[in-house]
């Protein structure tokens, strides 16, 4: 039988507890003349006739000193249970990472932990223990993100990026003509003004932060459709293409640019002797987006 790696099973005469009546279980050392060496022994509150577990129970290696300190509650199936808490993730280069420590931990949400965090960027992630097992990071971002961004300047915080972009893709056209689709849905002040886009000809990433083309969005709308042709290219052309959308914190006469995170980079070979290809089949988040006739 296989048990939880936080989770020790409680044994009868060396065997899982099945189909027994659920009673509290107490663990403490064998009384003389019954005592073995590191032999502990496992009684049901009532029975007349105290066991000896098999050597190969988990606290066997203990001394009985240690063991006649401790005790045992036995609950559900006989697990035996820790304390539940919540687990708290940072770290200051990228999102924290399953299987990183926790930096704090609490038993209930909200919480504001002691940590001091310097100035920088910050990733915040949290998960939850029962007692058994960890659930792993939690969904708490806008769009379903394992973490949270803190940027903090002078100790205190600035605005985050705009979200990225989702359900990208290229299209091949007539011509060596590329399309570019994308949907994009964020309300609220950290909403982005444009769509940036990147491309290469040769192959190369396009870097980050750094778009060759912008292209402005409805500042009204919370779902944004983008459908953007290149130019044409040459026929088996390797192209790249990196999208991202930005917002301005500055103003029109000195912008400040703050761009999203977490762009992929698409890649597809221009072809310049086939005709366009068919529109595809796909799903969208929202509504569909108009295609013209």
């Amino acid at each position: 039988m296989a048990w939880a790696v936080e989770d020790t099973p409680v044994l009868y005469d060396g065997q899982p507890i099945v189909g027994r009546p659920r009673r509290p279980v107490e663990l403490c050392a064998l009384p003389t003349p019954y005592r073995m060496p590191y032999a502990p022994l496992l009684s049901l509150p009532g029975s007349p006739h105290p066991v000896a577990p098999s050597p190969r129970h988990p606290v066997a290696d203990q001394s009985p000193a240690l063991l006649a300190k401790q005790y045992l509650d036995g609950r559900g199936l006989y697990r035996v249970f820790n304390n539940p808490e919540y687990r708290f993730y940072r770290d200051n280069a990228a999102p924290p990472a399953e299987g990183d420590p926790p930096f704090a931990t609490h038993a209930t949400l909200p919480h504001e932990p002691a940590a001091a965090f310097a100035d920088g960027t910050w990733y915040l992630s949290v998960s939850y223990f029962n007692g058994v097992l960890d659930s792993g990071f939690l969904p708490i971002g806008e769009h379903g993100e394992t973490y949270l961004r803190l940027d903090l300047s002078g100790g205190v915080e600035e605005n985050n990026p705009p979200a990225a972009p989702g359900d990208l893709r290229l299209e091949q056209r007539a011509g060596g003509v590329i399309a570019v689709w994308g949907l994009y849905f964020q309300a609220g002040s950290l909403r982005a003004d444009e769509w940036a886009i990147a491309y290469t000809t040769d192959g190369s990433t396009p870097a980050a932060d750094a778009p060759d083309v912008t292209v402005a969005m409805a500042a009204a709308v919370h779902l944004e459709v983008l459908e953007y042709e290149l130019p044409a290219m040459g026929h088996g052309w390797p192209i790249k293409v990196r999208v991202q959308t930005r917002r301005n914190d500055g103003t029109v006469e000195s912008p400040d640019w703050v761009y999203s995170e977490g762009s992929t980079v698409l890649s597809i070979t221009a072809d310049a002797t086939g005709p366009s290809a068919p529109r595809s089949g796909e799903s969208w988040t929202g509504r569909v987006p108009e295609i013209p006739p």
